[in-house]
Order: structure tokens, then C-alpha cells, then sequence
């Protein structure tokens, strides 16, 4: 004869037995719930896939392209200044070598002036207060009616807009100044040139001298009575210049 359980009793063995499953199903389940977390499994088709387009996007883009462009309009000006600033640059260093360098010729000419200035040593013993009287060769026939003569000085002469060259009286007042001060050259009158009067030496109407062209010093050779400088008429003004100041110096009345 069987034994029957009460109905309450049964119940609660169904439940025991059930319960310890309960756990695997759930754990069963959770992939999906995952999913459904994760915007997977049972999803809207509503709901976001990937990289979706996001609200203000638009916007950032069209801040970005108007920032692009002003920039893009801008680097013309600004490779313009840029320009301009080194070339404002560059010019400045031009001008400051320029005036360095300018600065540095006076100092030499100075200098070279001063050590050549050698008074009592080179000075020849015709070179004196009465210098004009001292001059130990023939002197007295040079003056305008010699430099008038000569085959270039009419076209030169206008060219250069030379009306004249320095007289004796000119040439012998800065010459008696010089020796009065015991300097050894004189600036030529109307050029670039300092004449170092004590170095003429004449034969016949030749003459050799030195004279300074403002950088260095050089030897010449001039025939007075043709007018050439160095075997050749006068190039400019100032050789003719330098050129009829010696002779005056050498022959000059």
C-alpha cells in the first residue's frame, strides 16, 4: 500500500528540488542581458551602431573650414610683413656696414696722412719759406697759357665743367700755409686729392711726386708741358686738377 505525502509537504519538496536550477538558468541568461546592455540582442531600431552622427558635429566643422579659410587669407599679409621685416633688416645691416667701413677709410687716411707727415725727415731742403726761390730747377714758364694748349683741355674741360685750373697764387698761398704749419701736403684745390708738395721733383718739364686719394698714396709721373698724367690726358677733374698743382708747384710763377 503506498504512502501518500500531504499536498503542503510536496510542494515544498517540488521547490527544493526546482530551486538549485534556478542559478544556471539565470546564468544562461545573461549573454543576452549583456547584450541588451551592451545596445545588442533585442535592440530599437532607433538606437545608436558605430560612430553615428552626434548633434553639433555640423557646427564644429563649419567653425573649423571659416577658421581654415581666415587663416589661408591671412598668410599672404603675414609673408608680406615677414618680408618686409627682413629687408628692413638687411638694409639696416647694409647702412651700418657701409657707415663702419666709411668710418674706417677716414681713420686710415688720417692715420696714413699723420705718419706720412714726416716733417723734418723727408722734407728737401728747397722746401722752406722761400720755397717759390729755392726750387732747384728752371721754374717760371707754367701757367694758363700752358694748360690752354693742351690738345685735350677744350672738350675735357667743358665736359667736366672746368672753366679753369688753380693759379700759382692759389697753389704757393696753400703751400706757404703748409710749411708754416710744417705739414708735408696740401689738399688740391676743387678734387679728391692731398698733393705732398715736399716729393716734387722736376727734369726738364717732367715731374715726379706722390699724392693721396683720400685711401692710399701713389707715385705719378706728368709731363707738364703736354699735359698728361702717368703717360695719359687726365681721365676726370681731379686728375687735372692733381696734375696742374704739381706743375705749379714745379714750375709754376
Amino acid at each position: 500500500m503506498k504512502a501518500f505525502l500531504p499536498i503542503s509537504t510536496a510542494l515544498c519538496v517540488s521547490l527544493s528540488v526546482v530551486g538549485p536550477f534556478l542559478p544556471l538558468q539565470a546564468a544562461t541568461e545573461l549573454p543576452e542581458v549583456v547584450q541588451i546592455a551592451r545596445g545588442g540582442g533585442g535592440r530599437s531600431s532607433g538606437a545608436r551602431t558605430g560612430f553615428a552622427s552626434f548633434s553639433g558635429g555640423s557646427g564644429r566643422s563649419a567653425s573649423r573650414s571659416s577658421l581654415g579659410g581666415d587663416r589661408r587669407a591671412d598668410r599672404p599679409q603675414e609673408r608680406s610683413n615677414r618680408v618686409e621685416t627682413r629687408q628692413d633688416n638687411r638694409t639696416g645691416r647694409t647702412d651700418l656696414r657701409q657707415s663702419n667701413r666709411t668710418d674706417r677709410v677716414q681713420d686710415r687716411n688720417t692715420t696714413r696722412r699723420q705718419a706720412i707727415n714726416t716733417w723734418d725727415r723727408n722734407r728737401p731742403n728747397w722746401v722752406n719759406n722761400n720755397w717759390a726761390n729755392n726750387r732747384p730747377w728752371r721754374y717760371g714758364w707754367y701757367g694758363g697759357n700752358t694748360w690752354n694748349n693742351w690738345g685735350w683741355w677744350p672738350g675735357r674741360a667743358a665736359a667736366w665743367g672746368l672753366g679753369s685750373l688753380a693759379t700759382f697764387a692759389v697753389i704757393d698761398s696753400l703751400v706757404d700755409s703748409a710749411v708754416s704749419d710744417q705739414n708735408s701736403y696740401i689738399v688740391v684745390p676743387d678734387s679728391e686729392y692731398s698733393l705732398y708738395y715736399s716729393s716734387v721733383v722736376a727734369n726738364g718739364d717732367q715731374v715726379r711726386f706722390q699724392a693721396d686719394d683720400g685711401s692710399s698714396t701713389m707715385n705719378f709721373s706728368a709731363d707738364c708741358r703736354a699735359g698728361t698724367l702717368n703717360g695719359e690726358p687726365p681721365q676726370n677733374g681731379d686728375e687735372a686738377q692733381l696734375l696742374n698743382a704739381a706743375c705749379q708747384v714745379a714750375f709754376g710763377q
